[in-house]
């Protein structure tokens, strides 16, 4: 989200990477910048910071997100991480970010979103 402020260009990676970040949030369940990441740090940091073991990523999820949907919580989440690489031609295209999710099925997750709003 910052990036913009930075570069004042928004082209399809910065709006890739926006998205990632948006990605990030449905996951934890955390917002863009929370005290518990630290001082200048934001989720894109605090979500690389976890990546050292399992038990740290599975941590990251969501509490409210049904223990069967985790793992495909977490392929959400590998998409997540590659939309917020630093270099921007790094990213993947949103044709290729829309085609990973579907193949990950995400329609299984609606029902959490619907339960949580209702």
């Amino acid at each position: 989200m910052l990036k913009y402020g930075y570069t004042l260009r928004v082209n399809e990676k910065s709006d890739v990477y926006s998205f990632g970040v948006i990605l990030m949030e449905l996951v934890s369940g955390k917002r863009p910048i929370e005290p518990e990441f630290g001082d200048n740090k934001d989720i894109v940091c605090w979500v690389l910071s976890n990546l050292k073991n399992t038990e740290r990523v599975l941590r990251m999820v969501d509490s409210s997100i049904p223990e069967p949907l985790k793992e495909d919580v977490v392929k959400v989440l590998k998409i997540a991480i590659l939309s917020t690489q630093k270099q921007p031609e790094l990213r993947p295209t949103m044709r290729a970010v829309v085609q990973v999710l579907e193949d990950a099925d995400p329609c299984k997750l609606v029902s959490v979103v619907v339960s949580r709003e209702g």
